[in-house]
């Protein structure tokens, strides 16, 4: 049993309702005291939040304030979807997936350089999967899990940092680190798992920050399914980093070393996944998988229940942003529910957005736009108008 507390104490405050984009804004948390248990465990600071935010619902009221993609100017050309990254200049870093390169454009929207090609030379990539800018404006693309092409501020490339173990997920670290996750393997003693490592500035393995154990490992198959369970991660701060196992709404923090800091959580019951959901996710909601079976005639290697999320990113105050999972049985529906907790890991607000940003920051949010039609992809800027009545704490 975990050694419980040198100190414990409630912090309760009253939910307070806002006027956000219309007139009208939940109350559900308006009158009644909200409270979240804070106590040390093992050393470090453990936040247990009820299961409605401390705020009520938010909605951004959002303008749109820039957009541009040109299936007629090859610059402006995003065929396949893409990612993005935003300098602290408000410069825009483009993975183009169709194009296999990597664009920048001003704020302005204004066509400055094409980073890199594909090759197998300096500077060269063979599959660009994202592109991430640090604190001095060096960017640093990914090259398909298995190393970061480094270019200074002004294009010129700096070093290639080969990777000295494949990551299926990779990001720029905590000063200078890499972080990223590794795909589980089927033949791992004592069982498959989920692992988040962090390799040094030049490629090699400094340590294990989390693991958990696999589902969707099935013998020699590991599938990738609608119900897959995952390891969620992004930055908290320049030195601080957000992780979480998606079966159990635990949110771990860890500075640049790996040593926790700080542990949050949402009271929330688990959800078994239906015998129809289970229908559906064989039938249309296998994504990718590797090894050795058929995942059409196999188990898929189910967890026990629903996951709670499926993906982590956080703005420029440190607020973090968790998307809730959505069930197969509502894969048409475009919106989907977040949970905002503050940095010091207080449930601030619930939100539906009815798309996905990619960046939120300095009162500004990105978003990736398909037209399904056109098979064009859009940037597109928002400024959002009630970013002042958003609170950090």
């Amino acid at each position: 049993m975990a050694h419980r507390t040198l100190w414990r104490m409630v912090v309760a405050l009253s939910g307070i309702a806002f006027f956000l984009a219309g007139p009208a804004c939940s109350k559900k948390s308006a009158d009644i005291a909200w409270k979240a248990d804070v106590e040390v465990v093992d050393g470090v600071k453990t936040v247990r939040n009820p299961e409605t935010p401390r705020y009520g619902d938010f909605a951004f009221n959002l303008v749109e304030d820039l957009a541009f993609g040109d299936e007629d100017n090859e610059a402006y050309l995003f065929p396949r979807g893409a990612t993005l990254s935003i300098d602290n200049k408000g410069a825009f870093y483009i993975c183009d997936y169709g194009n296999k390169r990597v664009q920048v454009f001003d704020r302005e929207g204004r066509f400055v350089r094409t980073l890199g090609h594909v090759g197998q030379g300096p500077g060269e990539y063979t599959f660009p999967s994202s592109v991430h800018v640090d604190a001095d404006g060096n960017v640093y693309i990914t090259n398909g899990g298995r190393s970061l092409i480094v270019f200074s501020p002004d294009g010129i490339f700096r070093k290639n940092i080969a990777f000295k173990t494949f990551l299926s997920r990779a990001m720029l670290g905590l000063e200078g680190t890499i972080v990223g996750t590794i795909e589980p393997n089927p033949g791992e003693s004592g069982g498959a798992r989920h692992k988040l490592v962090q390799l040094g500035s030049d490629g090699e393995s400094l340590r294990t920050l989390a693991e958990f154990p696999a589902f969707g490992v099935v013998n020699d198959l590991v599938i990738n399914h609608w119900y897959t369970d995952d390891l969620c991660f992004c930055p908290r701060s320049t030195d601080s980093l957000y992780y979480g196992y998606s079966l159990d709404y635990t949110v771990h923090v860890v500075d640049s070393g790996g040593r926790p800091l700080l542990a949050f959580s949402r009271a929330e019951d688990p959800v078994s996944i239906s015998a129809e959901e289970k229908a559906l996710t064989r039938k249309g909601g296998i994504f990718t998988w590797s090894g050795v079976g058929d995942p059409e005639k196999t188990n898929l290697g189910m967890p026990g229940h629903r996951p709670f999320f499926s993906r982590f990113f956080s703005d420029d105050a440190g607020r973090l942003y968790v998307v809730r999972f959505r069930p197969i049985t509502e894969k048409d529906v475009a919106a989907r529910d977040v949970d905002v907790f503050s940095k010091d890991g207080f449930y601030l607000y619930r939100l539906t957005w009815p798309f996905l940003p990619q960046v939120i920051k300095d009162g500004f949010l990105y978003e990736v736009r398909q037209d399904e039609d056109k098979g064009l992809t859009r940037i597109v800027r928002h400024r959002i108008k009630n970013w002042g009545d958003f609170r950090a704490q």
